[in-house]
């Protein structure tokens, strides 16, 4: 490997952080992730997957925030954020929507810098077991992203009926598909 292609979660910042909003094992989301992470490697991107079962976060709330402050994995976290370029959301659909994991995830982060996903360019992604591949909650992060005024991709990419093979790997995603998807980001990434 050389220096500007280090392996995927190497001690380098990357420009790339990918999250998958699941903490379950077995999740086709985090399988995900990781082909997008991938990828982006592929492409001499050095990239990230962050894992938020490693950044546990009590359910927002105000005054549990006066009393104890933003928690230190939130502030931990923004801290990882500050020298990405792109944010790749892996977000599995639940009743509809994204997970609330994720929801709460932003929610303490915005609390340490209201600012913390602004220089962002997001990307949106979902698995799912079912045919609409997590569609819906795609749109709905995708619209969330956009209100908070940040830079979202035009195109999502929603892996259905997925399954895991025997090796933990994701089946149902042809390659082109996925390049495809992480061009989205190639402008961005040429420009810096």
């Amino acid at each position: 490997m050389t220096a500007a292609n280090p392996p995927i979660n190497s001690p380098v910042e990357p420009r790339v952080v990918v999250i998958p909003a699941s903490t379950r094992s077995g999740s086709v989301n985090k399988a995900l992730a990781e082909m997008i992470a991938t990828e982006f490697h592929r492409q001499g991107e050095p990239t990230r997957v962050i894992d938020l079962a490693e950044y546990p976060m009590p359910l927002y709330d105000g005054d549990l925030e006066a009393r104890d402050g933003v928690p230190a994995t939130a502030v931990e976290l923004a801290r990882r954020l500050t020298s990405a370029e792109v944010l790749v959301v892996v977000s599995p659909e639940y009743n509809g929507t994204f997970t609330p994991l994720l929801k709460n995830t932003v929610d303490w982060l915005t609390r340490v810098d209201v600012s913390v996903l602004a220089h962002l360019f997001v990307l949106v992604a979902s698995a799912s077991p079912g045919r609409g591949g997590g569609a819906n909650g795609t749109a709905m992060v995708r619209q969330w992203m956009a209100n908070m005024g940040l830079s979202v991709a035009p195109g999502i990419l929603a892996v259905a009926e997925a399954t895991l093979d025997d090796h933990a790997q994701l089946r149902g995603l042809d390659r082109s598909e996925l390049a495809e998807f992480v061009s989205q980001a190639a402008p961005l990434r040429r420009a810096a």
